[in-house]
């Protein structure tokens, strides 16, 4: 078993908000209806997978941390257009604003609809109470949080092919510090 080392670890081995804490990160299997992997600490989308997409947008998150660190993916596709869902739970009477006809009494849910809830990381509780919402995903949700483009093991095609489609570009300072520019398509010599 090989020790995490935070020290070699340029993404998310130091700071107040260390992997260490946890024994450090790996990027972790598609989950129900994705096929991209996810940070196993931050929930990130692998740059790999993210830059494999065609046709997302960045919307970039607030500058809380004093620079552009995190953007919510907008654009993907799910695989399987088709494919249900649990989109919601309630533990109370639906009164006025559930539409009956879009949402199942606990009681009725079928083995499948179990299943899905599960996968969907909707059985939280351990047990089947109240009502649940079932759909189609016309799109897929992703974060991305830039500090996984210091990882020395992206090539630069990959690199470059988020920043290019965020509009920025991100220069690793030794000193841990960032720097940032619009990015400004090179034109051939």
């Amino acid at each position: 078993m090989v020790r995490y080392d935070p020290a070699a670890d340029p993404v998310h081995g130091t700071g107040w908000n260390s992997a260490a804490q946890w024994g450090g990160w790996v990027w972790r299997e598609p989950r129900y209806g994705d096929h991209f992997r996810t940070c196993s600490f931050c929930g990130c989308i692998h740059p790999e997978d993210l830059a494999a997409e065609q046709g997302w947008r960045a919307s970039w998150a607030d500058m809380k941390y004093g620079w552009p660190h995190k953007f919510y993916v907008e654009g993907i596709r799910p695989r399987d257009p088709d494919l249900l869902h649990c989109l919601g739970h309630a533990t109370h009477e639906l009164g006025s604003w559930g539409d009956r006809s879009t949402w199942v009494a606990a009681a009725d849910l079928t083995g499948a609809q179990q299943e899905i809830i599960r996968a969907d990381g909707m059985h939280a509780g351990g047990q089947f109470d109240g009502w649940y919402l079932f759909a189609a995903k016309t799109s897929l949700f992703a974060k991305f949080y830039t500090v996984h483009l210091r990882d020395p093991r992206l090539s630069q095609e990959v690199t470059d092919a988020i920043q290019r489609a965020s509009g920025l570009r991100f220069t690793w300072l030794e000193d841990g510090r960032v720097s940032w520019q619009r990015w400004e398509q090179e034109t051939p010599a």
